[in-house]
């Protein structure tokens, strides 16, 4: 039998989201009466985006395809006008931002803006113009709530802050954290290491975050993590991690007295690469000994984002691949670019419910404030899972733990699933502590030496 076209297989599941009346043979002639302009603003063809256009360019075209059905008898016609935000180098650049934004202003006068996945600094253009802005593409640290959501899995935001918080509280860290973060990881997102982190990450008022930035020398790093704490998180390149926990190993710091906790939100870390195999991190991509790591990763647990297992998202992943293939003549089948490029579609498919609900109640298509509001709170099934936009205007995303299954193996396993939408944790499996517990974030007679039962010969041992 021949394969379902897209709007088969992804009509069941939208189509409910507009709402609005009820179609007929009437309505379904009817001829539109609102043209929206989706604008886009992403990278053209550097697949090392995963943010790319061969890679959201289908996503959005089987969302309206589904939608089809619906938006006709609403009076919708939504056309898309792109433009690449990459220098001649391939690289996405600040000046051709900035002019490609300008261009399509002026050119098509775009309703609504999709991605801006290259820069935030055009971000003062959107806020001037009153548009809505979609993303789920490059972290922001902070948006501006007039005009921008943010639907999409970064790395430490405030959407992510109720799963370390939970974590911190079930394994009893209640006064300490330390930070190592690059300034910047490997998809040239820049991080303000301190802030965010601070604010967001461990979900409790009484934990004191100790902030590292990377510059490259791993000795200062592990200085700084034996003189601060024992519950560490990273951010950063893997290789940054690997060269931490060699020196850690060769310090004696991974027999169980800490944790390593790696934000790894794209999940590039568990993906096959080089002479990496997949699941397990403390391979290099030259070398699959990688300098006997194996075991000092065993006091590493990784964050990443959840990619869904659902019929509805592995058929949408399918199209997706074989759209890209089609259109663009490259393939795009890793799990970052998908759940991206999902994102987009759902926050896509959330933007024109509030949309029709708008202009249902007399509003027009410019209505930014009016629409933005209605995107808040809202729940609905999308390809990617529960679609959820929480009071600041970012989406509740879902995200796995990872720790190792056994030394032997080396391979890595999923122990915890956080539901964003839910703010709950479902444990899959055990963590295996090295020690049988988790460490103490915060040992007596190591930091605090004011205890007149501790010794004054006290340091920071390793």
């Amino acid at each position: 039998m021949a394969a379902p076209t897209p709007l088969l297989l992804l009509g069941p599941l939208l189509g409910t989201v507009l709402g609005g009346p009820s179609s007929s043979s009437a309505q379904a002639s009817a001829a539109p009466s609102v043209e929206v302009t989706l604008g886009v603003l992403l990278p053209g063809r550097n697949l090392s985006y995963p943010w790319a256009w061969p890679r959201v360019q289908p996503a959005l075209s089987l969302a309206l395809e589904a939608l089809q059905p619906q938006l006709r008898p609403l009076g919708l016609d939504v056309r898309t006008a792109f433009a690449s935000t990459e220098d001649h180098g391939g690289a996405c650049d600040y000046t051709t931002s900035l002019l490609k934004a300008a261009d399509l202003k002026i050119s098509r006068d775009p309703d609504v803006l999709l991605g801006l996945g290259c820069f935030h600094t055009v971000e003062h253009l959107v806020k001037h113009w009153r548009l809505p802005l979609l993303r789920a593409g490059l972290f922001q640290i902070e948006i501006d709530p007039t005009t921008t959501v943010y639907a999409g899995p970064s790395h430490p935001a405030p959407e992510l802050s109720g799963f370390p918080g939970q974590l911190f509280r079930r394994f009893n860290w209640t006064s300490r954290a330390v930070l190592l973060a690059s300034p910047q990881n490997d998809y040239g997102e820049h991080f303000p290491f301190g802030l965010v982190f601070q604010q967001h990450i461990p979900g409790a008022a009484n934990v004191t975050v100790s902030v590292h930035q990377y510059d490259g020398q791993p000795e200062k790093a592990v200085r700084f993590i034996q003189t601060k704490g024992r519950v560490v998180c990273i951010w950063g390149p893997l290789e940054m991690l690997q060269e931490i926990m060699s020196l850690a190993q060769a310090q004696d710091m991974t027999r169980g007295d800490y944790v390593f906790f790696y934000l790894d939100i794209w999940g590039k870390s568990m993906r096959a690469e080089g002479h990496r195999e997949a699941a397990k991190p403390w391979q290099s991509k030259e070398s699959q000994d990688s300098g006997g790591l194996r075991e000092a990763f065993q006091t590493v647990l990784v964050i990443t984002s959840h990619e869904p297992q659902t019929p509805e998202y592995r058929r949408f992943q399918s199209q997706l691949f074989l759209r890209a293939q089609k259109d663009f003549g490259v393939a795009v089948n890793d799990s970052a670019g998908t759940l991206v490029a999902g994102c987009f579609h759902d926050v896509l498919l959330l933007y024109l419910k509030a949309l029709n609900e708008t202009l249902q109640e007399g509003g027009t298509k410019r209505n930014t404030s009016r629409i933005l509001e209605k995107m808040r709170g809202q729940k609905f099934q999308g390809v990617t899972g529960t679609v959820n936009i929480n009071n600041y205007n970012y989406r509740e995303m879902d995200f796995d733990l990872w720790a190792m299954r056994d030394v032997e193996s080396g391979e890595y396993q999923v122990v915890a699933h956080y539901v964003g939408a839910d703010k709950q944790i479902e444990w899959l499996g055990p963590v295996r502590w090295k020690k049988g517990s988790p460490p103490l974030d915060n040992p007596p007679c190591v930091f605090d030496m004011d205890d007149p039962s501790c010794g004054k010969s006290g340091g920071f041992p390793g």
